[in-house]
């Protein structure tokens, strides 16, 4: 039998590890890399330990936790812990056709698919050479889960017929084995790499949101916990993010801020943080948005200072930049950030918008198609129907832009930028009676509208700025707020 270590039992199977791995001679940073934790949690933790052990030392440590004798037979079968980050492991998908040629676009499909998971530094992938062992083979998902310490498990199959190919997806969560996602994709065989591309991109933008939004659901009450870590913090805040609520970005800020007084290095931290700024100014939670404008820049800045390759932190550069005029530096950015990661569905978006905001409404229009195509369940869409809504406005399809700003509305009625939209393009097709209604519509919910919120995200070009201005006024919207 093993014998007990000491008063060791004193310590979380969290912080055993950390002591275990440090006394062995490891950094910091390499357990932090390897556990998914920033560096000064890792430290946190070390120093519960050494108190909790009442040790002073590394040399204490190891002769605390110095192994005792034990044979083979007594170790339990152990299975990695799953990292605090969302975890994926992504099966082959299977070959359905009855045809073994086809087998190169399954394993394809999959291998593309894991390589264009494993850029986000949001998720935690399981490599290829460790879930193509289990191909060929009957699973228990939910073993598979465990054997791999992940949370969750993507598998599909690739069905051919003529030259259609139908490929289907399913997303399950490891720890229940209910399905979380799922989605089927029918295409031609015309152009194999293009359609391989296509569905890759739409698997992984709904798969990114999905998890984001799957994996911490606790009650927000839990957040107050003063153990929480960087990585809780951050993710609470994200679901925060997708409530649109000044309430949710209020104490979105308060975890954010515990966040960076326990690790300011934290890039994702900071790029929340822009986010809820950002979010906080163009929905209008704030009498004077330019400080909130100005503070979601200069952490976005940051972010991507810390971490270059971050998608997500040039995506929040690149929407910080449209109240500030900076639409050269919001190009750059937002490019960068879909160069980065082909499949960042948000950035597609966003670059889509910013396009519209610069008249160039053919490529606005092609790329707000691909970010809903791609990634549909979007919390966020109404963001991507208001933009659809602004491009068919600046190319002058007046008809077209009510449709996507009414569907905007209808996602989201708080959302001020595409009431302007909607009454502007009743405006430019003279139904002045509709204008009129959709402006009364838009006051009931935002009583405090007023042309002044063009400022928030402003067109570059002056003369079209000026005509949607005197549009809006003529409806009937008051030049500055009303004051009640």
């Amino acid at each position: 039998m093993t014998e007990k270590r000491g008063n060791t039992s004193v310590l979380s199977d969290r912080e055993h590890q950390i002591a275990a791995d440090y006394a062995k001679g490891e950094s910091y940073q390499q357990i932090a890399d390897r556990l998914c934790l920033a560096p000064s949690t890792v430290r946190t933790h070390l120093a519960t330990v050494y108190r909790k052990l009442g040790v002073s030392s590394k040399l204490e440590l190891r002769d605390r936790l110095a192994p005792v004798a034990t044979t083979l037979a007594d170790l339990p079968i152990e299975h990695p812990n799953r990292p605090e980050k969302p975890s994926i492991a992504v099966l082959a998908f299977e070959n359905m056709s009855g045809d073994q040629e086809q087998e190169y676009f399954s394993d394809g499909i999959s291998d593309d698919i894991i390589t264009a998971l494993s850029r986000s530094p949001w998720l935690f992938i399981i490599a290829r050479n460790t879930t193509f062992t289990y191909k060929g083979t009957s699973v228990d998902v939910r073993r598979v889960a465990e054997e791999l310490g992940v949370r969750f498990v993507l598998e599909g199959s690739v069905r051919r017929s003529g030259e259609r190919v139908r490929v289907t997806a399913q997303l399950i969560d490891g720890i229940t084995g209910g399905h979380v996602w799922s989605e089927r994709y029918d295409g031609q065989l015309e152009d194999v790499f293009d359609l391989q591309d296509e569905i890759t991109r739409n698997v992984v933008a709904s798969i990114q949101t999905t998890v984001h939004l799957s994996t911490i659901q606790d009650p927000v009450e839990r957040a107050s916990r003063p153990d929480l870590t960087v990585w809780e913090l951050t993710m609470r805040s994200w679901h925060l993010l997708y409530d649109f609520t000044p309430e949710s970005y209020a104490y979105a800020k308060t975890l954010l801020e515990r966040a960076l007084a326990i690790d300011p290095e934290s890039g994702e931290a900071n790029m929340i943080l822009s986010l809820i700024n950002h979010h906080t100014a163009i929905m209008g939670f704030v009498p004077d948005v330019q400080p909130a404008m100005e503070t979601a820049y200069a952490l976005a800045r940051r972010a991507t200072q810390l971490d270059d390759r971050n998608e997500y932190a040039h995506w929040a550069l690149g929407i910080s930049c449209w109240g500030l005029l900076k639409y050269d530096e919001s190009l750059a950015s937002l490019e960068r950030a879909v160069a980065l990661n082909p499949n960042c569905s948000l950035a597609y978006g966003s670059l889509g918008t910013l396009l519209g905001i610069l008249g160039r409404s053919d490529e606005a229009i092609a790329n707000q198609e691909i970010a809903i195509r791609s990634n549909p369940l979007d919390p966020s869409i109404f963001f991507r129907f208001s933009g659809l809504a602004l491009a068919h406005y600046m190319a002058g399809c007046f008809e077209t832009a009510v449709e996507w700003a009414e569907r905007a509305i209808h996602r989201m009625p708080r959302w001020y930028f595409a009431h302007f939209v909607l009454v502007a393009s009743y405006e430019a097709l003279d139904r002045q009676e509709d204008a009129a209604n959709a402006v009364k519509y838009c006051q009931d919910i935002l009583p405090e509208t007023s042309i002044k919120d063009l400022d928030r995200v402003p067109l570059k070009d002056t003369g079209k700025l000026n005509e949607l201005r005197a549009r809006l006024i003529k409806a009937g919207f008051s030049r500055q707020p009303i004051v009640h």
